[in-house]
């Protein structure tokens, strides 16, 4: 697992941030150094918060690990500006 600033200086994690904020509320995505492993297809924001692209670009979700016991986390969905769905679980 190589991870990776997306500062701009090499394509690694620029598709992937393009693709989040083509998709994702600007209000739910924090500044600060965000961080990528390409080759998982995963995005790591400043927070800690992990980014997924799904179905090939038309959507990406968030996961964000819970403070709780049972280690849950939430997976928000967004497309086209808008959170779609939201759920919290198990983390996988």
């Amino acid at each position: 697992m190589k991870v990776k600033p997306v500062d701009g200086k090499s394509a690694a994690g620029m598709r992937l941030l393009t693709v989040v904020m083509q998709h994702a509320e600007l209000a739910v995505l924090p500044e600060g150094a965000w961080t990528s492993e390409a080759s998982e297809g995963r995005l790591m924001d400043p927070e800690g918060s992990v980014w997924l692209i799904e179905d090939g670009g038309l959507a990406v979700s968030r996961v964000v690990p819970l403070s709780c016991p049972c280690e849950c986390a939430e997976l928000t969905t967004y497309m086209d500006g808008e959170e779609i769905s939201r759920q919290v679980g198990p983390a996988r």
